[in-house]
């Protein structure tokens, strides 16, 4: 019981942090429009410095490699089976709800949540944190390819070029870099310089979230059977099979708790924000968007801390 209310804290702080952004929206001091500067300072200056400074002191040893290679390979063939189950488990003639719900089911908020999640309970420098930093960067690798092609229904706008040039993925390689050269142990201001930014990932995740909460009903996320199930899919089925077949492939390579726990926080994260820049882009549905990202972000506040607390229970 300890492991959950550990997670429960840690969640319910997380969720408590959008209230000021709530509270700007509903005041009129800030318009939803505004939460795009926030998100940019998120995406290339915030996340950026938080992955780097998780990599400049991880022992990159033959273990450590091996095990990250099994949460990659582990990582990029769920994302694969996701989006063959995502369109088993929605079954609806109409595409843009079809091609959101797949999405919202599919892709997970690891970056924004999970991985300054992690951080708090396990430190930035746990190696649960790098496994979460790598699960994120696959899941953009087909979030901006296949997640793309789902929202939008059209190949031609599939963003191979953006995927790859993912701020997440170029800091987390600029990171190892600088860890295997050596750079950080001779000029240890660079660990410093990374430092003072890392800590602005959280807050301003969470005043994003908060802002598009004050543009809708709260009631609202509450009264659609479809939230219901793409969040329990979503939050419950694919991070319990996730874990499950990682567990099982235990059986004839070597698993440890780490590599469980971050397989489990990386994939059982909410529907990753996305969905909603994505929807209004491609003229998708983005009132389902809106909806199944915070539905899925208020209930995560439950069953993450279950399913941590399960899985600690069980290791």
């Amino acid at each position: 019981m300890d492991a959950f209310l550990i997670m429960l804290k840690n969640v319910a702080i997380f969720v408590l942090l959008t209230i000021p952004g709530y509270l700007l929206v509903k005041t009129k001091t800030l318009k939803a429009s505004d939460s795009g500067v926030l998100s940019t300072i998120l995406t290339w200056l915030g996340m950026p410095f938080l992955i780097l400074s998780g990599t400049l002191n991880i022992d990159f040893s033959g273990d450590f490699v091996r095990s990250l290679l099994i949460v990659g390979v582990g990582g990029t063939l769920f994302n694969i089976l996701m989006i063959f189950l995502s369109a088993w488990l929605t079954k609806t003639d109409d595409h843009k709800k079809r091609g959101i719900m797949r999405f919202s089911m599919a892709y997970t908020n690891s970056g924004f949540l999970g991985i300054p999640l992690a951080s708090a309970v396990f430190g930035s420098s746990s190696v649960i944190v790098i496994y979460i930093i790598l699960l994120n960067i696959i899941s953009n690798l087909f979030l901006f390819s296949v997640g793309v092609y789902l929202i939008s229904g059209d190949k031609r706008h599939i963003q191979i070029k953006k995927a790859l040039l993912n701020p997440v993925l170029v800091a987390f390689i600029f990171g190892i870099v600088l860890n295997l050269s050596g750079a950080v142990k001779a000029v240890p201001e660079i660990l410093t310089y990374s430092d003072y930014f890392k800590p602005i990932v959280t807050p301003i995740a969470m005043t994003v979230l908060g802002i598009k909460l004050g543009t809708v009903k709260f009631s609202s996320l509450f009264t659609r059977a479809g939230m219901y199930y793409t969040s329990f899919i979503r939050l419950v089925v694919f991070p319990v099979l996730a874990v499950l077949l990682l567990w099982l492939a235990g059986l004839v390579i070597p698993v440890d708790t780490d590599m469980l726990l971050g397989m489990l926080i990386g994939f059982a994260c909410p529907t990753a924000a996305m969905a909603t820049a994505l929807s209004e882009k491609y003229d998708g549905d983005t009132e389902n968007a809106v909806i199944y990202t915070l539905g899925t972000t208020v209930l995560s506040v439950i069953t993450i801390p279950l399913l941590y607390w399960g899985l600690i229970a069980l290791v």
